[in-house]
């Protein structure tokens, strides 16, 4: 009976976290990849390094350097 206490107990948990990263205080540092990936599209510069240099510079991918962890995914 215990057990059953445990997963309903993590159960809420894992339900209000979500809930808590969807409409809560938490959304604020998330970011949507596929937002990005739909706007990185719009500017051409979604798969491969082709494109307009204009997109890229508006995007900052050529200010990009590997060493950045925050830009890290």
């Amino acid at each position: 009976m215990v057990l059953v206490f445990i997963i309903v107990g993590l159960l809420f948990f894992i339900m209000g976290y979500g809930l808590y990263l969807t409409i809560g205080p938490g959304k604020v540092d998330l970011r949507d990849p596929i937002d990005e990936h739909a706007k990185m599209h719009e500017l051409g510069i979604a798969h491969g390094h082709g494109g307009n240099k204009g997109a890229y510079e508006m995007s900052g991918k050529l200010n990009h350097k590997h060493e950045d962890a925050s830009t890290n995914t």
